[in-house]
């Protein structure tokens, strides 16, 4: 039986993903074993290794911040809310996309020893994640740590309670939203002093 002659790059991201949930490490001899691309395939295509695991993280990472761009067309605190439970949608739609970016850690999927061009990608694909936060926060005039902390980081913390394996109860976006309109709207004053 010969390998796949053709494949998506979807299809060995899932495949990817599904994996590093399970464990930290792989080889590309296994992720050709598991997709049935060969290893020629795949270094032709990715280039090596690192190039293929930052691939899959510029691939989890377009999709979230597409939706997190349509939840920011709303204004003030809706918006921000709606932007929160952007990663609960992503982990509805692609369970897989979602698995990479908050069951994995970042730095296994974008290190050192890639090429330049793909470095250079993940630096604008960063970049255009910043600039939705801070255009978002300036426009509602909002701190923009405040907005990355409740629409970014306290979701994401919520979320790997059950990825990759957990099914995610229903409650999770009472959580999310909760969690997102209190620091949204009782920001902390970092240059007040602490009450005793």
């Amino acid at each position: 039986m010969g390998r796949k002659a053709g494949f998506t790059d979807e299809q060995v991201f899932v495949w990817l993903a599904d994996h590093l949930a399970q464990a930290p490490g792989v080889t590309v001899q296994q992720v050709s074993k598991g997709t049935g691309v060969s290893v020629g395939s795949l270094y032709h295509r990715y280039g090596s290794m690192e190039g293929l695991l930052a691939e899959s993280w510029l691939w989890a990472h377009g999709k979230y911040r597409e939706l997190i761009d349509g939840a920011f067309e709303h204004t003030g605190v809706r918006g921000a809310v709606r932007a929160s439970l952007r990663g609960l949608v992503l982990a509805g739609e692609c369970r897989s996309a979602a698995n990479l970016l908050f069951a994995v850690p970042e730095r296994y999927l974008v290190r050192g020893g890639i090429e330049q061009a793909i470095s250079t990608r993940i630096q604008k694909e960063k970049t255009a994640f910043n600039n939705l936060i801070s255009a978002f926060a300036k426009r509602e005039e909002f701190d923009a740590e405040t907005i990355e902390l409740a629409v970014i980081q306290m979701p994401k913390a919520i979320l790997q309670k059950y990825l990759p394996f957990e099914e995610i109860p229903e409650a999770v976006s009472f959580y999310i939203k909760k969690t997102c309109r209190m620091i949204v709207t009782n920001p902390i004053n970092v240059t007040e002093p602490e009450p005793a």
